[in-house]
């Protein structure tokens, strides 16, 4: 784990070291979940060049929790058990002196997981919604522009000969 490497040093360096590991992915989780946030404000707002600021610090936090995760599953493998919720929960029934800690911090974590992931899902929504407008408003300029364009060779108004007028984007 990040906190230690006692690995060898004996079961309860090793638990210690695991919970210490675990504190690290709940915090570098709430950081992520907070980073979601100030996408979907973003996103709500149409800042679209603060949406992509954050696509390099979105994929840090992203990385930092990958590393987090496998390494807590790795400790769950090396302790013979399955690297998902089951071995957790096995795992802290097993290391009882450490059960009560270790437990709080993993409901905290799988709760924000489930807040992150709605936060991630309401934000790729936003994100077809933008897109979506953005295709319609495409598609209006590009029928303008195959209609041959606003004005006629002789200076007057054209109407446009497209299904949507340009002011209905």
């Amino acid at each position: 784990m990040s906190h230690a490497t006692a690995h060898d040093a004996g079961p309860a360096a090793s638990a210690a070291a695991f919970v210490a590991g675990l504190q690290d992915e709940q915090a570098a989780l709430a950081a992520f979940s907070g980073l979601l946030r100030t996408e979907q404000d973003a996103l709500v707002q149409g800042d679209a060049g603060r949406v992509a600021e954050l696509a390099a610090e979105k994929a840090d936090k992203l990385e930092r929790l990958t590393h987090l995760d496998e390494q807590r599953k790795r400790h769950l493998a090396a302790q013979d058990l399955n690297d998902n919720a089951e071995g957790m929960l096995a795992w802290l029934k097993r290391n009882s002196g450490f059960g009560a800690a270790a437990g709080k911090v993993w409901r905290e974590l799988l709760a924000q997981a489930e807040a992150a992931r709605r936060i991630n899902e309401t934000n790729g929504l936003l994100i077809q919604s933008k897109l979506q407008q953005n295709r319609l408003k495409l598609a209006a300029l590009q029928s303008a522009a195959a209609a041959g364009g606003v004005y006629g060779a002789d200076g007057q108004l054209d109407p446009l000969r497209g299904t949507r007028s340009l002011s209905q984007v």
